[in-house]
């Protein structure tokens, strides 16, 4: 049984869901790859704020109602959590350490894609002519502001947490005599 999935393995899991997963599907993406994981576990995430709330998508169709579907972020964002847990972390050093931030960088991201991809379609239906073209290069000019502002928050967020990092024993049982000290 594995720890966590390897990076690839989580790559694969984003590139073929890129609208999302069902619980179910959350489950085996983990599951078929020997990472133990169950609903439970990701219903406990949610509750602590860990992992993204799913949202509800309507099914294509006469009377098939809807599906809650977790962001594809989640399967990163739970990967972690079992990659620190295999470190023996507490899922209160995760909550308070590693992921304070996390999900408000991706919310970020996730923001600013969605906003540079509805200025480029407006762009798109410009006549070809100098406006536009002014224009194209005004979205050049976000985009890469854009991708600073993103790298900034992150090496911030990272200076944060190493800040915060104290030595602590990783043996999680009754400390030694000398511990006692």
């Amino acid at each position: 049984m594995q720890v966590a999935l390897t990076e690839s393995q989580v790559r694969e899991v984003e590139a073929a869901n890129p609208e999302g997963l069902s619980s179910q599907e959350l489950v085996a993406a983990f599951a078929s790859r020997s990472v133990k994981f169950s609903e439970a576990t990701l219903r406990k995430y949610v509750q602590l704020g860990l992992v993204p709330r799913s949202r509800r998508v309507g099914r294509k169709g006469k009377h098939l109602g809807s599906r809650g579907v977790y962001p594809v972020r989640a399967v990163r964002r739970i990967n972690t959590i079992k990659r620190l847990m295999g470190e023996r972390y507490t899922i209160e050093e995760i909550q308070a350490r590693f992921l304070l931030f996390k999900d408000r960088i991706e919310i970020l991201d996730e923001s600013l894609t969605e906003i540079l991809q509805l200025f480029e379609d407006k762009i798109g239906e410009q006549p070809p002519n100098r406006l536009r073209q002014r224009l194209e290069g005004e979205l050049q000019s976000v985009r890469e502001t854009a991708e600073k502002l993103l790298e900034g928050v992150q090496r911030l967020e990272k200076l944060i947490v190493s800040a915060t990092e104290t030595a602590r024993p990783r043996g999680g049982g009754v400390a030694s005599p000398t511990e006692l000290l």
